[in-house]
C-alpha cells in the first residue's frame, strides 16, 4: 500500500470513528428513553462497527493493516476504500460470513 492510500484510509477510519462517537450518544439516551428494540438495534450496530475500527487503528499501528487476518494475503485498496475497517480479504470475508451467519 502506497503511503498516500495508507493516509487516506487512515483519516476515512478517524472521520468515521468520531461520527460514532456521536452517534453512539444518541443510540444510548434513545434506549434509556424506551426507544424500543430498534434504539437497541441501533446502539449494538454502532458498538460493533466502533470496535471494528479500533481494531483497524490497531493494525496501522502494528503495521499489519491491510493484511487479511485469516489467510495473510494483502486487502486491496478498492475493499479497504469502501471499508476501511475491513480485516479479510472479499474471499475470506465471504466465507466467514458463510460460516458464521446470525
Amino acid at each position: 500500500m502506497k503511503p498516500w492510500q495508507r493516509d487516506q484510509l487512515q483519516r476515512a477510519l478517524e472521520q468515521r470513528r468520531e461520527v460514532l462517537m456521536q452517534e453512539l450518544g444518541g443510540d444510548e439516551l434513545h434506549v434509556r428513553e424506551g426507544g424500543g428494540d430498534l434504539a437497541q438495534a441501533d446502539l449494538l450496530r454502532d458498538q460493533e462497527e466502533l470496535r471494528d475500527i479500533e481494531a483497524a487503528r490497531r493494525r496501522l499501528e502494528d503495521g499489519s493493516y491491510g493484511i487479511c487476518i485469516d489467510c495473510g494475503a494483502d486487502i486491496g485498496f478498492e475493499r479497504l476504500h469502501a471499508e476501511p475497517e475491513a480485516g479479510r480479504c472479499i474471499d475470506c470475508q465471504r466465507r466467514h460470513e458463510k460460516t458464521y451467519r446470525r
